[in-house]
């Protein structure tokens, strides 16, 4: 027999919400969500630019900050999800283009190997570059933009 103490009823709690949320297809990726152009500011890294601001940028893993420092994603207007620090800075948990008013989520592809890559850089298996994808978020969309 095993015993639950609250704070594993809490943890086992907030595991059953989060499965929840992806069975049903809403996530939660952040609190807020700011939109602008993509940048990199030397000495400071990825930055957004948005209402005459520059806003420093972090991620909550490697991959997606190594995709916000993606030269072929810079100058690309974004929105970013997430949430904002108090030091004034934004900490990304998704990343979506826009193009004309859509969105469209950001990924890495290899058409050779056909293997998704979750960021910039070499193919896991042949080490070619992968290039980068703009999948639609409208389903009725079938364009995808690639940029290599």
């Amino acid at each position: 027999m095993r015993f639950v103490t609250g704070k594993h009823v809490l943890g086992l709690a907030v595991a059953g919400l989060l499965a929840v949320a992806t069975a049903t297809g809403s996530q939660v990726w952040g609190s807020q969500s700011i939109e602008g152009k993509l940048a990199f500011e030397k000495g400071t890294g990825p930055i957004l630019e948005s209402q005459g601001k520059n806003i420093t940028l972090s991620a909550r893993n490697s991959y997606l900050f190594n995709t916000l420092g993606d030269p072929r994603l810079r100058n690309k207007n974004v929105r970013l999800e997430g949430d904002k620090l108090p030091d004034g800075s934004f900490q990304v948990a998704r990343i979506l283009t826009i193009h004309n008013g859509r969105l469209y989520s950001v990924r890495y592809y290899c058409e050779t190997c056909n293997i998704v890559a979750l960021q910039p850089g070499p193919c896991m298996c042949c080490q070619h570059p992968v290039e980068l994808q703009e999948i639609p978020l409208d389903k009725n969309d079938k364009n995808i933009i690639v940029t290599k």
